[in-house]
């Protein structure tokens, strides 16, 4: 069985994510945190690589880096802070998709940058699954409530309506296609039940013997031959009992047949 989500579906949801945190105009702090966070991705796309330019750290050395990074630690106990640097993590090396196995948030934290993500998402109520991929730590939402819990955390508020958009749409869909496979399995036990009976129905009166069963059994046995594809709650209405009385009054003439 294949695991994860197919090429073929993913969803554009990922650069949306990107393209909409990296236009959110950080606060002092938070571009601090940012600044020191991206630059130590393996890679970033192009909104990453936009605002990294934007705050004029393309250019800066290892070293500047890690001394702003340790500067940066204290911050993190800031609310607006943390949201910053969840929001750095993702675009540093986060996906976001949907396909027919559900949905699927990763985020690939830098390196160093494992345990503190992953203690920042369980402190904002999240629950990630953390496994590693390629030698590299990978942090797994997997519900549709989780998901929509990273994109408020995070600000990605456009995009998250449009995912809630894309839910309700898929979950309306789910339930209506399992309703119409309900009902049609269940119209199909219905059509085989009334075959049988009608078969059996016939097999009695072919042998002569439909005359020794009681009237209630025999009106039965006629409402079933005039009404071969009606259900138990018609012929009943039209016997004027109940669906279970029909129901036992049928399943006799079945097993006298049978004998």
């Amino acid at each position: 069985m294949t695991r994860g989500v197919l090429r073929a579906d993913r969803s554009p949801l990922s650069e949306e994510v990107k393209a909409e945190l990296a236009r959110i105009r950080p606060s002092a702090c938070d571009a601090r945190v940012l600044s020191a966070l991206l630059p130590r991705a393996g890679h970033l796309g192009a909104p990453a690589r936009r605002l990294v330019q934007s705050l004029h750290y393309a250019q800066e050395t290892r070293s500047r880096l890690m001394d702003s990074l340790v500067a940066a630690k204290p911050l993190l106990a800031r609310q607006c802070c943390r949201r910053a640097y969840l929001r750095g993590v993702f675009l540093a090396g986060g996906s976001l998709s949907a396909g027919r196995s559900g949905y699927l948030l990763e985020v690939r934290p830098p390196r160093g940058e494992a345990l503190r993500s992953r203690r920042l998402l369980v402190a904002a109520g999240l629950s990630p699954r953390t496994r590693t991929r390629r030698g590299r730590t990978l942090h797994m939402l997997r519900d549709a409530d989780g998901v929509a819990a990273f994109l408020r955390l995070v600000g990605a508020t456009e995009t998250l309506l449009r995912f809630e958009s894309r839910r309700v749409s898929r979950e309306v869909r789910g339930r209506t296609n399992a309703a119409v496979n309900a009902e049609a399995a269940n119209l199909a036990r219905t059509v085989t039940a009334a075959r049988a009976q009608a078969e059996a129905i016939r097999a009695i009166v072919d042998a002569g013997r439909l005359a020794a069963l009681p009237a209630p059994v025999r009106a039965a046995a006629a409402a079933r031959l005039r009404s071969p594809e009606a259900s138990l709650s018609e012929l009943a209405a039209r016997l004027r009992t109940s669906k279970w009385v029909v129901r036992q009054r049928l399943r006799r003439i079945v097993d006298e047949a049978a004998r």
